[in-house]
């Protein structure tokens, strides 16, 4: 028998929670009470916030964190700790501010005007030098034709600057005259150098240091690592910009854009450009023929710089003291492998960590919206589908994969910002969504001290007045028991996507084929892929061709997908043709980049092409584009997961495998497993929207088959309905006598209602209990039900179906049968995040039937 399936089958499964919990510096005598309702959650983990800490760093910061840390160890619970005072990663507890102002960040800023020659020794006026914003050099292009295009080469007038002004013989035409200052403006004011290693090490000095010294005993047992929450280069626009389209399309190339910047990264562009760099700086702004050139070279050079600076030295330092270092960027938009939120490229910055990390908050991901842009509270107050559903959840489990280092682990923070709206079904569907797309670890976002807490909710258990908490805390069983099952084992995918950024650098944002598209276009047809950076392929040592596959880190492809951009690296495109030659197929997804052959693949085409030119893993019968598949291999055999995305379409379908034979099939969340079989690799699958299902093949595990339901009864008893609402969750008070089931919280109802709804009902088995049992479908809930049946509990439900197998329960006549349903908060609350969301009717709806 497969050894994790064992284990989940007898609740060995292990922990893969580590939730968010919040410090603000106060109730210090509650710490025990909410760490035992972390762990009675299903966490066996938490991460230490101090974001709202008031003492970080100081006495009340390790009194607070004394008691965490000895109740976990007394608990056998793990501790993270994010490491710093407040959002984002990088303001070093305020370190550089207080002791290291020489080491804040320097920008390079430009500022330019346009001469019309010839000229005759010409005088500029120019912002007078100063320490803060001292000259860096001043250029002139020549303007080719009438758009921002520049002609070079540059001429260079630093030479010619006296008392403040510039002199020199404008040629005839157009000439464009830069000059480029250093500034400390243009950034996060007092944030870490990131392309600096002794500014960043203040990071270190001024947060991991101060933990280890007071709490090395526990480093590498009750201490498990140190969570970094989104450091980014956070560049603004300080000079002429013809529009703002927002941090998150922040990319070089972008006019007025201020740019990361020190001596030692203009140095290192010059060697990779074999020239002095200096000049071809406003390139770096203006479309030129050498800007695609320059750009790779400078965001090259800089994305090193930060591994090198940053994220490395904090990996390292992690590992040498004996716990690990986690967390993530800002992903969202693809702003990932650009400056302003982002860090240049997601490999490189998250490359150091101990596992691949993304996050998924403020309504990035909703059920249905896979082919849809929709409001969401980012920034700009909508979202990309074809981002969010197609790439953000393939990003930490494609460097896992392929980062050995990181053994398999791609961990995402979750749940956070999307409002008390956003109850334990949509929870149970988001777990889903990213357990199928790879990611096995979870950061729940967040538990708070405070009730109530207006700062990015839910919270869970909200100090005692959550109804759902007990459905919170299924979901997190829920997330162990199949992340177990997943983990372990390798990967298997159909193509490998290449990481778009460097073609993006040198082409230029919408020039450039993000990888969405492809992306899209390659899960909706089945085709799983993994992310792989131009890094990888490069080296020689990590990817490798045999047998026309290319192979990485364990990981096989059968095809390498490229998005259209029309430059790539030159060293890139020879490594194209090698891997073409060796007998891998390399399909150009748009078009085909300038200094290689080949014939463009359309998007249209792309996954068809695919499909022809490498052999299938999975393919499903009929037209359900959102059933989307995970398949693992391990020594056992394999592990397939399945889950219907979609918001209202039932995947009643074939779907065939390369695995055959019998298999365990497991429905967690409705504590559902039975033997099932796959002849010849056919698996029949029925899953309504929001449904999963993991198969594991090797055996049945000695499960008993499925029972066969033959009829349904329509049940019409006299319900007894009660209410306790969330100020006392255990007073239930009576609402109604009555034969009819309704929205107890409609505008004619309660319609600020929040709480558990009991309902308590008559079973009648006149005829005695079927041979093959019985099962009570509740149907529509308003969200979450548990069940007891003659005073026994039945179990909870979370999502559809509401089902519960009761036969054991039954006897013949009456029985008496308890439902306890309950809605979220939001309709008490009515917080900001929960706009974006629509509310589920509370309470229970049916129809209720009974299947025997």
């Amino acid at each position: 028998m497969d050894k994790r399936l064992d284990d989940v089958l007898h609740g060995r499964e292990g922990n893969y929670l580590l939730p968010f919990y919040w410090q603000r510096g106060t109730r210090h005598e509650k710490i025990p009470e909410q760490i035992a309702r972390i762990r009675e959650s299903g966490c066996g983990a938490l991460c230490v916030e101090g974001r709202p800490h008031p003492d970080f760093g100081k006495e009340g910061w390790w009194r607070d964190v004394d008691l965490i840390v000895s109740e976990c160890a007394r608990l056998g619970m793990k501790v993270w700790i994010l490491d710093d005072k407040h959002f984002p990663t990088g303001f070093a507890n305020g370190c550089i501010a207080s002791k290291h102002p020489h080491l804040r960040a320097w920008r390079l800023r430009e500022f330019h005007v346009d001469v019309m020659g010839p000229i005759y020794d010409a005088t500029l006026l120019m912002e007078p030098d100063s320490e803060k914003e001292p000259l860096v050099g001043v250029f002139a292009y020549r303007r080719a034709g009438d758009g921002q295009k520049m002609a070079g080469p540059a001429i260079d007038l630093t030479g010619r600057v006296r008392g403040g002004t510039v002199s020199f013989d404008i040629p005839e035409g157009c000439w464009r005259v830069f000059f480029l200052y250093k500034t400390r403006r243009g950034g996060l004011d007092n944030y870490i150098d990131l392309i600096s290693k002794e500014s960043a090490a203040v990071q270190i000095e001024a947060v991991y240091e101060p933990h280890y010294a007071r709490y090395a005993k526990y480093f590498g047992n009750v201490i498990a690592g140190f969570f970094s929450d989104e450091p980014q280069f956070r560049n603004g626009i300080l000079g002429a910009s013809l529009d703002d389209p927002g941090g998150y399309f922040y990319g070089i190339g972008k006019e007025g854009l201020a740019l990361p910047y020190n001596e030692r990264l203009l140095g290192l562009m010059s060697d990779a450009l074999g020239a002095d760099a200096l000049p071809r700086l406003p390139e770096l702004w203006y479309e030129s023929p050498g800007a695609p050139a320059t750009r790779f070279a400078y965001m090259d050079v800089l994305t090193r710089l930060y591994r090198e600076c940053f994220s490395q030295p904090v990996g390292d330092w992690c590992r040498a003291h004996g716990v690990e270092y986690i967390g993530h960027v800002i992903e969202d938009m693809n702003a990932h492998g650009r400056m302003g939120y982002g860090p240049g490229h997601y490999f490189r910055a998250i490359g150091p960590q101990d596992m691949g990390g993304i996050d998924i908050v403020l309504h990035q991901v909703l059920p249905g919206f896979a082919h849809h842009w929709h409001t969401a509270i980012c920034l700009g107050g909508s979202v990309s589908s074809d981002f969010n559903h197609y790439v953000l959840g393939k990003l930490a489990p494609s460097i896992a994969h392929l980062t050995p280092h990181m053994r398999g682990r791609a961990m995402c923070e979750v749940f956070g910002a999307f409002g008390w709206a956003e109850g334990a079904p949509m929870m149970k569907w988001l777990l889903d969504f990213l357990l199928v797309r790879g990611v096995n670890h979870f950061v729940p976002h967040a538990f708070s001290p405070e009730y109530p807490d207006d700062d990015c909710p839910p919270h869970f258990g909200a100090e005692g007045h959550d109804p759902q908490f007990e459905g919170f805390s299924a979901v997190m069983r829920y997330a162990n028991k199949a992340a177990h099952l997943l983990t372990g084992g390798r990967h298997v995918a159909t193509a490998a996507l290449l990481y778009h950024a460097e073609g993006e650098w040198m082409s230029g944002i919408g020039a450039a084929l993000t990888m969405d598209g492809p992306a899209r276009e390659l899960y909706d047809a089945h085709l799983d892929f993994d992310i792989v950076p131009c890094d990888t392929l490069l080296d020689a040592a990590a990817s490798t061709i045999a047998d026309g596959r290319l192979r990485i880190a364990g990981e096989t492809f059968g095809a390498l997908v490229v998005p259209y951009a029309p430059h790539l690296p030159p060293a890139l495109l020879s490594r194209l043709g090698e891997f073409r030659a060796a007998g891998l197929p390399v399909l150009f997804a748009g078009g085909v980049p300038e200094g290689i052959d080949g014939e463009a693949t359309p998007l249209e085409s792309l996954a068809s092409a695919v499909r022809g030119a490498t052999a299938d893993d999975v393919s499903v019968d009929g037209d359900f584009p959102e059933l989307r598949v995970f398949h693992v291999v391990r020594d056992d055999g394999d592990v397939f997961m399945f889950f219907n995305e979609s918001a209202s379409v039932r995947a009643k379908t074939t779907v065939r495998l390369g695995a055959s034979g019998p298999c365990a099939r497991l429905r967690l969340a409705e504590d559902f497993a039975f033997a099932g079989d796959a002849p010849g690799g056919a698996l029949e699958l029925d899953l309504l929207p929001g449904q999963s299902e993991i198969v594991v093949f090797g055996g049945t595990a000695g499960l008993a088959a499925p029972p066969r339901r033959e009829t349904a009864r329509v049940l019409a008893p006299i319900y007894e309905i009660e209410t306790a609402s969330s100020d006392d969750l255990d007073d239930f008070r009576p609402l109604a006598k009555t034969d009819r089931l309704f929205n107890v919280a409609s505008p004619e109802g309660i319609p600020d209602f929040a709480g558990r709804v009991r309902y308590r009902f008559a079973l009648e088995m006149a005829d005695g209990i079927p041979p093959g049992g019985a099962a009570l479908d509740l149907g529509k809930v308003g969200e979450t039900a548990r069940l007891w049946v003659n005073g026994r509990f039945a179990g909870i439900r979370v999502a559809e179906p509401y089902r519960f197998e009761v036969g054991p329960l039954l006897h013949a006549g009456a029985n008496d049968i308890l439902v306890e349903t309950a809605n979220t908060l939001a309709l008490k609350l009515r917080d900001r995040f929960s706009f974006y969301l629509a509310i589920r009717p509370c309470g229970m709806l049916g129809p209720v039937t009974l299947h025997s």
